[in-house]
C-alpha cells in the first residue's frame, strides 16, 4: 500500500503527467493504483496513456490489472498482449514472467506470446472430497514444482513477520510467529496471477473474490495457533468490513515444498491433519451450506520439527448479494 503523499508532492505528480510525458503519465498513474481507495478511473487511463506512448513499466501494470481484471475488464488475452509489449521494450520482469510462462526463454516474445496455453494454465486436478463437515478438499499435483519454487523465490527477499487481523486492524500477535509476503495486485507477477486464475476455477469463485494471496513461511517451531479465517459477524470490529468486503468463504493452501518434518495443517475439532506434497492443495469452505461461519473449520499451521516450511495461502470473499446484482450461489 503506498502512503498518500503531501498535497504539494501530489500536485506536482499531477502536473507532470498532464504534459504528456509517458514516464510522468505512468508514475501517476502507479500512485493513483497503490493509495488506498485506489483512484481507479484515473490511475488506469493515466497507465493506459503511459503505456501507449511507450512505458514499458505502465504495459506490464495493464497486463496484470487485465489479467485480474481490477479496473479493466478480466480478460487474459489482452493480459498477455500487453505482457508481450512490456517484454518487448525491454522489461525484465515482464520477460521473465513470458519465458516462464511459455517454458521458452529464446528471446522471441511474440512467439514466447504464443506459446502460452491460458487452458493448460487454467485447469486444475479434479478435488477430492476428505470432509463435508466441515467442507475440506485436497486437490494433488495442483502446481508443477517449478511454480512452486518460482514463488518460494519471489517471497523470499521480501518476508515480514507475519500479523493478524484483530477488526481494528493487522497486528502481531503471540499466537502467529510465522513471517509471510502479500503478493496485491500492485505489486505481483503473471505466474501468481495465473495460479490465482487456477484457483478460480476450482472453487467456482471469480477473481474478483479474493484477497491477496500470501507465501507464508516457518522455521522450525513457528506456528500458528488454532484460529478461524472466517470474519465473526457478531463482532463490532468486522460489521463495517463485511458490508463492504463480504464473508471469507474459503481457504486455498497450495503446498510449496514437502522437504521438512512435523508442520502439519491442523483441524483439531475433527481429529485431522493433512501435509500436503509439493505442489499439492487444501480447500476448506469456512462457511456452512447456508452461508454461515462453520466453527469446525478451526485450524492451525503447526510448527515444523526440522526443515523450512512454504505454503501459498489464498482467501476469496463473497459479498452481500445486494451489492453484487447476482443469483448467490448454493455454498
Amino acid at each position: 500500500m503506498q502512503e498518500r503523499l503531501s498535497p504539494a508532492e501530489t500536485e506536482s505528480l499531477r502536473s507532470a503527467a498532464a504534459t504528456g510525458n509517458a514516464d510522468a503519465r505512468a508514475v501517476w498513474g502507479k500512485y493513483l493504483l497503490a493509495i488506498r481507495p485506489p483512484d481507479l478511473r484515473e490511475g488506469i487511463t493515466n497507465i493506459i496513456l503511459a503505456a501507449n506512448g511507450g512505458n514499458a513499466e505502465a504495459a506490464y501494470l495493464i497486463a496484470r490489472h487485465a489479467a485480474f481484471g481490477f479496473g479493466l475488464p478480466q480478460n487474459w488475452i489482452t493480459a498477455l498482449d500487453f505482457l508481450q509489449r512490456a517484454a518487448e521494450r525491454g522489461h525484465e520482469p515482464a520477460q521473465r514472467d513470458l519465458a516462464f510462462l511459455s517454458g521458452n526463454a529464446d528471446g522471441d516474445w511474440k512467439a514466447q506470446r504464443a506459446a502460452v496455453d491460458v487452458k493448460q494454465w487454467l485447469t486444475a486436478p479434479r478435488a477430492k472430497t476428505v470432509s463435508t463437515d466441515p467442507r475440506v478438499f485436497i486437490i494433488e499435483n495442483f502446481a508443477a514444482p517449478e511454480i512452486c519454487d518460482w514463488m518460494i523465490a519471489r517471497a523470499k527477499p521480501r518476508l515480514e513477520r507475519a500479523k493478524i487481523y484483530a477488526g481494528s486492524g493487522w497486528r502481531h500477535d503471540p499466537r502467529r510467529s510465522n513471517s509471510d509476503s502479500y503478493f496485491p495486485v500492485s505489486d505481483t507477477d503473471m505466474v501468481f496471477l495465473m495460479m490465482q486464475g487456477r484457483i478460480a476455477a476450482t472453487t467456482g469463485l471469480g477473481l474478483d473474490a479474493m484477497e491477496a494471496p500470501a507465501v507464508l513461511h516457518y522455521l522450525p517451531g513457528q506456528e500458528f495457533l488454532p484460529h478461524v479465517d472466517f470474519l465473526d459477524p457478531e463482532s463490532p470490529g468486522y460489521v463495517e468490513q463485511l458490508a463492504h468486503l463480504g464473508q471469507r468463504v474459503v481457504t486455498f493452501l497450495l503446498y510449496l515444498n514437502d522437504d521438512y518434518e512435523g508442520g502439519e495443517t491442523e483441524f483439531p475439532i475433527v481429529s485431522w491433519r493433512y501435509k500436503g506434497r509439493k505442489g499439492d492443495a487444501l480447500m476448506f469452505w469456512n462457511v456452512g451450506q447456508d452461508g454461515a461461519p462453520d466453527p469446525n473449520t478451526k485450524h492451525a499451521g503447526r510448527p515444523p520439527d526440522s526443515g523450512e516450511k512454504w505454503l501459498l495461502s489464498q482467501w476469496m470473499r463473497w459479498r452481500p448479494v445486494e451489492q453484487m446484482g447476482i443469483v448467490r450461489p448454493t455454498f
